[in-house]
């Protein structure tokens, strides 16, 4: 995959968010960072830039949040025409490897499943940058 330039974090966790905003600062890309707290919050977001035709390429999403988790939002953004044909590559990011989790992740088009905490190690298996700053 390509460097992105813009990602979407969904968590609920502030820390998380944190952490993975500074991670992908190591990695030296010149990168856009949305933030969402949850799933419906997400939804309102990515409609919004992708009216403007700046769809984030890249979404981490964390599977357990208040209000709607990440498999919820996975659905509706299936359910919606217009943003299930864009060219959004989402990776779930979840401290959960519970089988029934794993197993209905593979129901959805992702491109990984990472488990948390994410590190260099992990994100660069998805990321083709430049690791100048690990």
């Amino acid at each position: 995959m390509q460097s992105p330039k813009r990602i979407l974090l969904i968590d609920d966790d502030a820390t998380t968010i944190f952490l993975t905003q500074r991670l992908l600062k190591r990695f030296a890309i010149e990168v856009e960072v949305l933030t969402a707290a949850h799933g419906q919050e997400a939804l309102a977001i990515v409609r919004a830039v992708c009216e403007q035709e700046q769809c984030p390429e890249l979404i981490f999403l964390d599977i357990n949040m208040p209000i709607m988790d990440g498999f919820e939002f996975l659905e509706q953004l299936q359910k919606s025409a217009n943003l299930s044909k864009a060219a959004i590559k989402i990776i779930l990011v979840s401290s959960s490897t519970h089988q029934l989790d794993l197993a209905k992740a593979k129901q959805y088009p992702l491109i990984g499943y990472i488990e948390k905490p994410l590190t260099s190690e992990k994100l660069s298996e998805f990321l083709q940058l430049n690791s100048a700053g690990n």
